[in-house]
C-alpha cells in the first residue's frame, strides 16, 4: 500500500521517514507535519514582518527624542544667552546710573564757575580800582575762569556722547533679549508639539510590540507542535535516521558560513565525524530502551540532566522516548544530541546564538539547526583562519582543549576531522562545478 505524504516546499528538511511512510499512522503524521510547518513559516513571516513594523516605529519614536533633546539643547542655549543679556543690560544701566551722577556733578561744577564769572563780570572796572591786584591779575583771573569752563563744557559734551551710546548699547540689548526670548517660547512650543507627538508615536510602537509578542508566543507555541510530530516521526524511525543528504547539508554550512566565516567543509567534516551527517544520532533513551540505556542512566546528573528536561519541553518533546548517545565504557558520560552531538548542558550554552540566526527555537535533532550549531561552535572556538586554527577548533570541539602531539587522545580527532575536511572540500567543489553530489 502506498500512503501519500505531501512535499513540504521550503527549506524545512522532511524527516526520512516520511520519504517511504510504511504505515497510515505515519503517513498521517508526515501530513501533519507538513501542514504544521508551513503554518510555523507563515507565523515566522508574520512575525518578521510584525518585528520590522516595531523596528519603523522604533526608528520613529528615537528620531523624535532626537529632535526633543535638540530642541531642548536650544532652549537652554537661549535661556543662557537671556541670562547673558540681562547681565550686560544691568551693566550698561549701572554705568548710566554712574554717568548721569558724574554729569550732576559736572552741571554742579558749571554752575558754580558761570555764578563766579557773572561776579566778576558784574565788579568790572570797580574790582580793579579798588583791588589790590593789578589789572592784569583781573584778566589772568578771567582767563583761567573760561578756561576752566571750557574744560567743563567738553567734559559734559562727552560724558552726554558716552551716555548716549551707552543708553543706545542698552536699548539694543534688550531688544536681542526680548527677541531671544521670543524664540525660547517659540522652541517650548515646538517641544511640546514633540512631546505629543512622541508620546502618540509609543502609543503605537507599544501596541505594535504587544502584537509582536503576541505572534511570537503563536510562533513558540507553534514550533512546540512541529517539534511534537518531529517527536513522533523520530519514534516511528526507531530513533534512526537517515544520513542527511550531502547537498543539503552543504547548502545549510554555506548558509551560516556567511555568519559564522567557518568553511562549510570543516563543518561537514565534525558532523560526519560524529554521526556520518546525522545517520547516528545515539542508540540510547528510545522507546522500549531498559532503565540501564535512560536518560537518567547516560547523562551527568546535574550538568546534562536538567537542561535536557528544559530542551524537550520547550520542543514539545518526550524526555522519555528522545534519542540520545550512550556512555563510552565506564568512563565519562553520553546523552549528546542530534547530528552535531552536543551534550543538552552545551547545547544551552549556545541557543540564544543559534535562535538569533535561525528566527525560531532551535531543535537539536533538525538537521539545519545543528548545522548552525556546529559552525557556530566552531567559530566560538577559533575555527575561521587557516588549517591550525581549524584543527584546534575540532580538537575543542571534541575535549574542549585545543590539539596535543602529546595526548593522541584527544589529537586524533583533530587530525581525523582535518583528513575528513580535505576530502569533503573537494566533494563541495565537485557540487559547485557539475551540480550534483557524488556522495
Amino acid at each position: 500500500m502506498v500512503f501519500v505524504v505531501p512535499t513540504i516546499s521550503f527549506a524545512q528538511t522532511q524527516p526520512a521517514v516520511c520519504a517511504n511512510p510504511t504505515s497510515e499512522d505515519i503517513a498521517q503524521a508526515c501530513r501533519d507535519y507538513a501542514v504544521e510547518t508551513a503554518r510555523l513559516k507563515e507565523l515566522q513571516t508574520q512575525l518578521t514582518k510584525q518585528k520590522a513594523k516595531s523596528g519603523t516605529l522604533q526608528s520613529s519614536v528615537n528620531v523624535i527624542i532626537g529632535q526633543i533633546n535638540s530642541t531642548q539643547t536650544k532652549i537652554r542655549d537661549k535661556i543662557n544667552t537671556i541670562g547673558t543679556l540681562s547681565k550686560q543690560i544691568g551693566e550698561k544701566s549701572k554705568a548710566i546710573t554712574d554717568l548721569s551722577a558724574e554729569l550732576e556733578r559736572e552741571h554742579d561744577s558749571m554752575a558754580q564757575l558761570v555764578k563766579r564769572t557773572n561776579e566778576l563780570d558784574q565788579k568790572g572796572a570797580a574790582y580793579v580800582l579798588f583791588s589790590k591786584n593789578s589789572v592784569t591779575d583781573f584778566y589772568q583771573d578771567l582767563d583761567d575762569f573760561m578756561s576752566i569752563k571750557q574744560s567743563l563744557y567738553a567734559s559734559l559734551g562727552k560724558i552726554k556722547q558716552i551716555k548716549s551710546l551707552t543708553e543706545d548699547q542698552k536699548e539694543d540689548l534688550q531688544n536681542k533679549q526680548a527677541q531671544t526670548l521670543d524664540v525660547k517660547n517659540a522652541l517650548e512650543g515646538e517641544k511640546k508639539k514633540l512631546g505629543a507627538s512622541q508620546l502618540e508615536a509609543k502609543k503605537l510602537l507599544d501596541t505594535s510590540k504587544t502584537e509582536e509578542q503576541r505572534v511570537a508566543s503563536t510562533v513558540a507555541d507553534q514550533q512546540k507542535k512541529v517539534s511534537a510530530i518531529e517527536s513522533k516521526l523520530f519514534s516511528f524511525a526507531g530513533g534512526n535516521t537517515k544520513a542527511i543528504p550531502f547537498k543539503d547539508a552543504y547548502a545549510f554550512a554555506l548558509e551560516v558560513s556567511k555568519v559564522t566565516g567557518v568553511r562549510p567543509a570543516l563543518v561537514l567534516a565534525v558532523l560526519t565525524q560524529e554521526t556520518n551527517l546525522g545517520a547516528n544520532v545515539g542508540t540510547c533513551n528510545r522507546a522500549g530502551d531498559p532503565p540501564s540505556k535512560s536518560y537518567t542512566a547516560v547523562m551527568h546528573p546535574t550538568r546534562d540532566q536538567p537542561p535536557f528536561l528544559r530542551i524537550t519541553k520547550a520542543l514539545g518533546m518526550d524526555p522519555n522516548t528522545t534519542p540520545v548517545s550512550c556512555r563510552i565504557g565506564t568512563v565519562g558520560w553520553g546523552g549528546a544530541m542530534g547530528p552535531a552531538q552536543f551534550i543538552p548542558s552545551t547545547w544551552e550554552s549556545v541557543a540564544s546564538e543559534i535562535q538569533a540566526a535561525i528566527g525560531m527555537s532551535p531543535n537539536p535533532w533538525r538537521a539545519r539547526d545543528a548545522i548552525f550549531a556546529s559552525s557556530i561552535y566552531l567559530k566560538n572556538r577559533g575555527a575561521a583562519g587557516g588549517e591550525t586554527n581549524e584543527r584546534n577548533a575540532a580538537c575543542r570541539y571534541y575535549s574542549g582543549r585545543i590539539c596535543d602531539g602529546k595526548k593522541p587522545v584527544n589529537s586524533f580527532y583533530g587530525n581525523s576531522v582535518m583528513a575528513l575536511t580535505r576530502r569533503i572540500q573537494t566533494d563541495i567543489d565537485y557540487l559547485n562545478q557539475y551540480g550534483v553530489s557524488r556522495r
